[in-house]
């Protein structure tokens, strides 16, 4: 576990990770995690993504840390060890402004991960960094492409059908309230951005396929200052998209995941809901034609930021982890295959956990966490580990 030089820093270290020991062990509705530890990252980390960036078969982290404003240690990777611990971070330069969202692909189709980083900060313009990946576990100095005002999050799809990895970013701006997608070249490249309205305030982005023609869409979930819903965008094929349709999803929809909850073989979409929402994760059931059900309500901790999915049981259903910003916690909603879920079970995460990630950091075939705790610009930040050791 890295570790500062700061007493203070330290203290907060070890006080935390001994009470995130005692709370991550809880064992409830078959599910059940382990804090391995937390490891530093630069200052005020707010969003972690998994990958293997040193080709050794074991699953690294990299973290994109919020109070750099363009400085040496933007982006954070920390290597693993294998056993659900973590090498030191190497710090990366950002590329432009504040680095708010790191997310991974192979951009220039060489087999080797590379980073794609989202820099916020500027209402009025923006800018998203591309570090290619030196298939040794350190990055290529980045290289930025225009997207719209305040990009706040990156989704990474084939928009066009040409088997090149493109863009899409939500561009968190009132003057701007659009989505920009960005098609790759193919070399690490992408062409101009091209804009599409996509709703209040876009704060979150991902990727499906929700009417089943094999056309990769956009879902979008409007932030803090949003609408009540999530927008999808429907695909044309060729890298445009169809204007934005709008679905309750509930107060403050702040971030939305995509997965099969009820076994339909149709997407379907998972929003949590942010601070001063509802404390909980909305689940919308797909259609199969691009329309959603509305949206039905599961409690997690206080101000939930951010959700992921996998089967953390085994059962072959796909469950929800959600990092609950305000209650310094992550709580984890075991599927039941029809679309319902049952009552959230927390285990502790660290201080301000505002973004969860899912990995198997052990090798041992479960789907482990990996949590960035945004502690307002203490340096280094953390993220908090926790191993998936559910019978």
């Amino acid at each position: 576990m890295a570790k500062s030089g700061s007493p203070f820093v330290d203290l907060l270290v070890t006080l935390s990770l001994q009470i995130l020991i005692l709370a991550g062990s809880a064992q409830a509705q078959n599910v059940s995690f382990l804090v391995s530890g937390q490891f530093g990252a630069g200052p005020d980390p707010v969003s972690v993504a998994v990958g293997d960036f040193n080709g050794d078969g074991i699953q690294d982290l990299a973290v994109a840390n919020h109070e750099t404003y363009d400085g040496p240690d933007g982006i954070s990777v920390l290597l693993g060890n294998g056993d659900g611990t973590f090498q030191e971070a190497i710090n990366f330069g950002s590329g432009g402004n504040v680095a708010s969202f790191v997310a991974v692909g192979d951009f220039n189709g060489d087999g080797v991960q590379d980073l794609v980083v989202a820099n916020s900060g500027d209402f009025d313009s923006g800018n998203i960094s591309v570090l290619l990946g030196n298939g040794d576990g350190t990055f290529q100095a980045a290289v930025n492409f225009g997207a719209g005002n305040n990009p706040s999050s990156i989704a990474v799809g084939d928009f066009n059908g040409d088997g090149i990895q493109d863009l899409a970013v939500a561009n968190n701006s009132f003057s701007s309230d659009n989505v920009s997608v960005l098609l790759g070249n193919g070399d690490g490249t992408f062409q101009a951005a091209v804009n599409f309205g996509a709703g209040n305030n876009p704060s979150s982005i991902a990727v499906g396929d929700f009417n089943g023609d094999g056309v990769q869409d956009l879902t979008v979930a409007h932030g803090f200052f949003g609408s009540n819903s999530v927008s999808v965008l429907l695909g044309n094929g060729d890298g445009t998209f169809q204007e934005a349709v709008n679905f309750v999803a509930g107060d403050r929809a702040f971030s939305v995941a995509v997965g099969d909850f009820n076994g339909d073989g149709v997407q379907d979409l998972a929003v949590a809901h942010g601070f001063f929402g509802s404390n909980s994760v909305s689940v919308l059931l797909g259609n199969g034609d691009g329309t959603f059900q509305e949206g039905v309500n599961y409690g997690t901790g206080f101000a939930p930021s951010f959700v992921a999915v996998a089967d953390f049981n085994g059962d072959g259903v796909q469950d929800l982890a959600v990092a609950n910003e305000g209650s310094n916690n992550v709580s984890v909603l075991l599927g039941n295959g029809d679309g319902t879920f049952q009552a959230a079970v927390n285990f502790g995460a660290g201080i301000f956990p505002v973004s969860v990630a899912v990995g198997d950091f052990n090798g041992d075939g479960r789907p482990d966490l990996a949590v960035a705790n945004d502690f307002f610009g203490i340096d280094p930040g953390l993220v908090t580990v926790l191993i998936n050791n559910t019978q």
